[in-house]
């Protein structure tokens, strides 16, 4: 005698033909021991439908009476939530389990550890910068939720910031941590709607927090008797001595002057030049270099040579370059936390270091500023000076074009360096 088969009641999802050669999608169940069936022309629709029954059979035992009153109102805000953005309560629910937990929120220190680490991963050079503004966030705020974050909050912290002084420097870190918060939204984590951190779009109509405005928008130079000064206390120190010359003679950027060594640099007497190569130059965040091949002139190339005979070191710590030019003062019992020491602080003595170019002292980025204003004001050539520099055109003329008079400026490159400097 042939076994009757028994029919399973799990829900089931299967295709049937309708006889005139279509083919249907079919959900099938038992609800109350009655097998019921719907039809469905669409794939997705009897996948939502089949997930529904399924969903309703594993939780037959939870019911909205069953609830207490704090759960279904906690129920309803998250449905809220979910509509807010466009998608069903499940499926939101799915998605927070994707990303590590069911609707756990991203602290700040967590959201700082995962950006400082892409940072490194894509190989982005510079990131001390974005790397202070995130810990100077966690500092002040601590484990924040990021997604319960107050503009408001952020905008008196920024203003009232006694170590950011300059309105650059504010808006600055500004820019870094509203960068930071779009890297967190696109890694699909859970930080807000709207970046807090952002300036206000007119056009959108939306708010934000509005940039500090620099009264003083011109940029610091040197002038010829100041030059002249800081070549001569310059060479009276071999740590300072070449990066000096290239920064404020040839273009070449604090730190990547402090990366090069002297095999970068070809002083052939037919065509001297630096290789300033892509793992020496600035990165940028679009992931392009400022690698360039700079041209000496004469002139040029005689600075260089006179650096090399002082005893010029390159390659040489920024940090040790940093203390050497300008000094540093001296911390009588100064702390500082120890991370890898389970946090503990510790007590260190810093020796004072009398600065060898006292001249540079707290003039920021003179160097550079210097030399693309004299650059560009003696040669008129924009793209010229944008190439040896390593910026851009646009940058090139806002903050150094007719900066100051011609003949001021050819004056300057007209500045040779002492027979004895080139004797050693």
């Amino acid at each position: 005698m042939k076994a009757k088969r028994r029919r399973s009641k799990k829900p089931r999802l299967y295709q049937v033909d309708n006889g005139h050669g279509v083919t249907l999608h079919c959900v099938s169940w038992y609800i109350e021991g009655k097998r019921k069936k719907k039809h469905f022309a669409s794939l997705t629709q009897a996948k939502q439908k089949f997930n529904e029954v399924k969903l309703a059979e594993e939780n037959q035992t939870l019911n909205w009476e069953s609830l207490s009153e704090a759960e279904q109102i906690e129920l309803l805000q998250a449905a809220k939530l979910a509509k807010g953005l466009n998608v069903t309560l499940a499926d939101a629910v799915r998605g927070a389990i994707k990303q590590g937990g069911p609707g756990k929120p991203t602290g700040a220190k967590e959201a700082g550890s995962k950006y400082v680490a892409h940072l490194k991963a894509i190989g982005v050079k510079q990131i001390n910068k974005p790397r202070a503004a995130v810990n100077q966030f966690y500092d002040h705020f601590g484990d924040i939720e990021m997604d319960t974050l107050d503009r408001t909050a952020i905008q008196e912290w920024v203003a009232s910031n006694k170590a950011w002084k300059a309105p650059r420097t504010k808006n600055g870190k500004l820019n870094e941590l509203a960068t930071w918060w779009r890297f967190l939204k696109r890694e699909g984590l859970e930080v807000g709607h709207t970046n807090p951190f952002a300036s206000p779009t007119p056009d959108a109509n939306t708010k934000g927090i509005v940039r500090h405005k620099d009264l003083n928008k011109r940029v610091d130079i040197l002038t010829l008797e100041e030059v002249e000064k800081v070549l001569e206390e310059a060479f009276t120190c071999p740590t300072v001595v070449a990066v000096i010359v290239l920064c404020l003679f040839c273009g070449v950027r604090i730190e990547e002057a402090c990366q090069l060594s002297w095999a970068d640099i070809d002083l052939d007497e037919e065509d001297p030049t630096i290789d300033v190569g892509p793992e020496v130059a600035k990165s940028f965040k679009n992931g392009a270099t400022s690698e360039r091949y700079i041209h000496l002139t004469p002139n040029q190339a005689q600075w260089v040579k006179a650096a090399k005979a002082a005893g010029g070191v390159l390659p040489v710590s920024l940090n040790l370059y940093q203390k050497a030019k300008t000094g540093n003062r001296y911390y009588e019992g100064h702390t500082y936390r120890r991370t890898d020491r389970g946090g503990k602080l510790s007590k260190r003595n810093i020796k004072e270091v009398p600065g060898a170019v006292p001249t540079l002292k707290g003039r920021q980025n003179v160097l550079r500023h210097s030399f693309c204003s004299y650059h560009v004001c003696a040669f008129e050539d924009i793209g010229k000076t944008s190439h040896v520099a390593g910026n851009s055109p646009g940058i090139i003329k806002r903050n150094y074009f007719e900066r100051i008079k011609r003949k001021v400026a050819l004056k300057f490159w007209e500045i040779k360096p002492p027979m004895s400097h080139l004797k050693g």
